[in-house]
């Protein structure tokens, strides 16, 4: 099987990690997994439905994992938080069952590239040429009752840092994959992106402040001015956050 090149980002990522326990899900096997193994991590797999080559559980990603809490070093989900009806339970279980201190590598579609901005302010869609979300070209399958979903949950950056926030995550950063050419046509206006971005920063802190509400602290501000100005939100055509689990406080 070919290597795309998020393959080849997380599977440089897997390089630099610690070997231990690695929970895959949704697991499609090839050549991260193979990898992964071949690295020496203890690999895992979890998936809807049943797969000859599975190494691991059928179970649903969106429900109760059949883990103990804190029971795998590293935790990686390529492609599937798009998939998912019930993302915050989706996480939630994720920071369950990764020990504290461990890593979450996550890929998922980028919908905050400046093309895919473009495309959606022309459409409503972030590929023009995939027309829009429906019950009869969305839905992939349904199979006693499972369903599985095209791409009907798709996530940006900030609603996904904000879950794994609440959950006891930390994004720690996203690695650049894949550039967008048509986004990188587009990088002119990055000057506008800025002045923009710090004007909206600034709008939010003045509205709490004369509601009195709490405000972000300033780290939490530049933490989210970096992501919005970040070159792999801007250009790159996946999303390949690394994120750690909490300690306990």
């Amino acid at each position: 099987m070919h290597a795309s090149p998020s393959h080849e980002v997380v599977t440089g990522l897997l390089e630099r990690g610690e070997r231990g326990r690695l929970l895959d899900i949704p697991s499609g096997g090839g050549p991260v997994v193979e990898a992964a193994r071949r690295m020496g991590y203890d690999v895992y797999e979890v998936d809807l439905f049943p797969r000859p080559d599975l190494r691991g559980v059928q179970a649903d990603a969106c429900a109760p994992l059949p883990f103990r809490d804190a029971s795998f070093d590293t935790l990686l989900s390529m492609e599937g938080i798009e998939h998912f009806e019930h993302q915050a339970g989706f996480l939630r279980e994720c920071s369950r069952v990764l020990r504290p201190g461990g890593r979450m590598i996550l890929t998922t579609p980028n919908v905050m590239h400046l093309s895919a901005r473009l495309s959606a302010f022309m459409t409503g869609s972030r590929i023009a040429k995939q027309g829009f979300i429906n019950e009869f070209q969305t839905l992939r399958s349904n199979e006693g009752g499972k369903l599985y979903h095209g791409h009907a949950f798709l996530i940006d950056a900030f609603r996904l840092r904000y879950l794994m926030r609440i959950v006891g995550l930390e994004l720690e950063r996203l690695e650049f994959c894949a550039l967008s050419p048509s986004s990188a046509a587009l990088a002119p206006i990055c000057p506008a992106l800025w002045l923009a971005t710090h004007a909206s920063l600034r709008a939010g802190r003045r509205r709490l402040e004369r509601e009195n509400r709490r405000r972000p602290p300033p780290e939490v501000e530049r933490e989210l001015a970096r992501l919005a100005l970040s070159p792999a939100l801007l250009f790159g055509k996946k999303l390949v956050a690394v994120a750690r689990r909490e300690f306990e406080r």
